[in-house]
């Protein structure tokens, strides 16, 4: 009895903690982006790459450091070397012309040393160094681009989740509001009091209402999952929005106006200062193609231990050892090389010309923008106010065509033109909030905030 207590408990305490890890967690937009800044995919990747240019800039300022390596080899000639000479060489008495054979060392020869060396003088390492600081900076320009981009889908994708949400809701309540006015008018046409047409007009009414109400729905949940995609949220988790897409639009429509009077410079802009760093790298690869004219200068120090031995006793004390130390610096100067140094600093020159060119042309891209974010902005904030106030003009004809319909003053055909009518306004009003609030977000992109 008590191990089935036990194992009910178990099962208890693992049933609540499954409810509690599907609950679902609610966001805010400024959450949503939040979050994504933390756990988005391509985010994570960008901060792998910035440390990877950290962890080069020291990799790099390692080979300036001094350099020790250790060895050591053992040798064991199963035949020794020979050679040959005369033996009158040996011997006076030997006739002229004998050749004896001569073997020269021992069967067994070890050797263990240290190397050292120091690097003076390269200008390729002082360029190289400063060059790999500066790709760390354009790693960390990168991870903000990145991030910027980012924080731009997830806010597009969240406002485009709740105009789906709010065009569900409007198909949920206009199929409830058919759904009684078919049964009212099938009623009605079965007690006699109505034509067939009118009865089939109401049906198929109902049944296109349906299809779209369903179309919404798939729409919504595809949006979504791309939302908790962008968010770093496994797809079959459930969130929650807890923002509107008329309170965002009410939120940021004061700070909206302020953003078309501020005035624009490129160079605040991620996108120039990403291009000006990578103009400041393609200085430093040209001043690496003229470092490499310059001489190179390094020293060196070496001690080593030999051993010669006619059998393997290396580790018995008392056979001999033999030291050799040297040091020394090592110069080397480039005299020639059939012209190819000087190409390549040619071409380095050519793709300095080309980003400097780059530069121009992004500036006046990035002010072209601005520009045009401003102008798009402003249209689609006179639009959703002509929209705004269609939709309440086609609300307040369908609820009195409908009040009409019920007095017996209209037909089943004006309810549905009325219906069609509201449903195009609907429309027309959701694409014109996405449309602002989206035009919203590429004003804040364009201007760099």
């Amino acid at each position: 009895m008590n191990r089935i207590n036990i194992l009910c408990t178990i099962a208890g305490i693992v049933l609540v903690a499954n409810a509690s890890a599907q609950q679902a967690q609610s966001f805010s937009l400024d959450e949503a982006v939040s979050y994504a800044v933390k756990h988005n995919y391509q985010l994570q990747q960008a901060t792998f790459d910035l440390d990877i240019s950290k962890r080069k800039v020291k990799e790099t300022t390692a080979i300036g450091l001094p350099q020790i390596n250790g060895e050591a080899s053992y040798n064991n000639f199963i035949d020794i070397p020979t050679q040959v000479a005369e033996a009158s060489a040996f011997d006076p008495t030997a006739p002229a012309g004998v050749l004896v054979p001569l073997q020269f060392g021992l069967p067994h020869s070890m050797s263990a040393g240290l190397t050292a060396s120091q690097l003076i003088f390269d200008g390729s390492y002082f360029v190289g160094l400063k060059a790999a600081k500066e790709y760390v900076r354009a790693s960390e320009l990168g991870l903000a681009q990145t991030e910027s981009e980012i924080k731009n889908s997830v806010a597009q994708t969240y406002i485009s989740v709740l105009a789906s949400q709010e065009n569900v809701l409007a198909l949920i309540e206009n199929k409830s509001n058919i759904e009684r006015i078919f049964k009212e008018t099938s009623a009605l046409y079965e007690s006699g009091f109505l034509e067939k047409q009118d009865a089939d007009q109401m049906k198929l009414l109902r049944s296109n209402v349906n299809n779209q109400l369903d179309y919404a729905k798939r729409q919504e949940a595809n949006i979504l999952n791309l939302l908790k995609f962008q968010m770093g949220i496994p797809v079959s988790d459930s969130i929650g929005l807890t923002d509107n897409i008329e309170a965002l639009v009410e939120s940021q429509s004061g700070a909206s106006l302020s953003l078309l009077e501020q005035p624009f410079s490129p160079d605040k802009h991620i996108d120039f200062q990403t291009l000006e760093q990578g103009e400041k790298l393609t200085l430093l690869s040209l001043s690496n193609e003229r470092a490499r004219f310059y001489p190179q200068l390094s020293a060196f120090f070496n001690h080593s231990q030999n051993a010669y031995r006619k059998d393997f006793d290396f580790m018995k004390s008392g056979g001999a050892w033999y030291p050799t130390t040297l040091w020394g610096v090592q110069l080397k100067v480039p005299i020639f090389s059939s012209l190819q140094g000087r190409q390549r600093t040619a071409q380095a020159k050519l793709e300095v010309a080309k980003i400097q060119s780059q530069k121009l042309q992004v500036e006046q891209s990035l002010n072209m923008q601005a520009m045009s974010a401003k102008s798009n902005y402003s249209s689609a904030l006179d639009r959703y106010n002509t929209v705004k106030e269609d939709l309440e003009l086609a609300k307040s004809i369908k609820e009195r065509t409908l009040i009409k319909y019920n007095e017996g003053l209209a037909s089943s055909t004006d309810i549905t033109a009325t219906e069609n009518q509201y449903l195009t306004s609907l429309g027309n009003y959701i694409n014109t909030t996405l449309e602002l609030l989206n035009s919203r977000l590429a004003l804040d992109k364009a201007l760099g905030n």
